[in-house]
């Protein structure tokens, strides 16, 4: 009964040391970048507005205006998700990579498909979140996020990044204000 209680210390003191030891992962990993905070502000307006169903709805409106599609409505949550795809092609790149395969073909390679891996179409995902001010007046918290993925012509993510030009948030914000008079001036 003392080895069983014996290799169990060992065990269990094995253990503890094994959870004392460094994570798997550097110590910076969860810790924000200094951008985010940049990036956040360029994100987010406060916006008047009598009601978070008018923020909402201006947002579709506008969200319709620029040919997106609205994936998801969480009217409790004040959030919106929605989704465009566009053309990515670049001709410069499509012209290098027609260039290879040429190159491949002439060398006695066959199936190269370099033209394979242009970049073909993006999918352009916007997600917006109203939230109502802690000061109880009229006054919401608007964020909107984008983010791109740049597929190629076989259907393979080629990109995956945030978007963060603040003048596409601006021309959004913009459009959302513009559309929002005109939902309160038709009420």
């Amino acid at each position: 009964m003392h080895r069983y209680r014996a290799s169990l210390a060992v065990v269990l003191v094995a253990g503890l040391a094994g959870c004392a030891a460094k994570p798997p992962y550097p110590e910076d990993a969860l810790r924000l970048e200094e951008s985010t905070l940049e990036v956040r502000a360029v994100q987010t307006r406060k916006i008047e507005a009598p009601s978070e169903a008018t923020i909402l709805a201006a947002m579709i409106a506008v969200l319709q205006d620029m040919e997106f599609h609205i994936d998801r409505i969480e009217k409790p949550l004040g959030l919106i998700s929605a989704s465009k795809i566009s053309d990515a092609d670049d001709q410069g790149e499509q012209r290098f990579l027609y260039f290879l395969d040429i190159l491949c073909s002439a060398g006695g390679g066959y199936g190269c498909g370099y033209r394979g891996t242009a970049k073909d179409t993006q999918k352009i995902v916007l997600t917006m979140v109203a939230l109502p001010s802690y000061s109880g007046s009229s006054e919401y918290s608007v964020r909107i996020t984008m983010h791109r993925n740049i597929l190629d012509k076989e259907g393979r993510v080629k990109l995956m990044e945030r978007i963060t030009a603040p003048e596409i948030y601006q021309i959004a914000f913009d459009n959302l204000r513009k559309a929002m008079f005109i939902e309160v001036s038709e009420s």
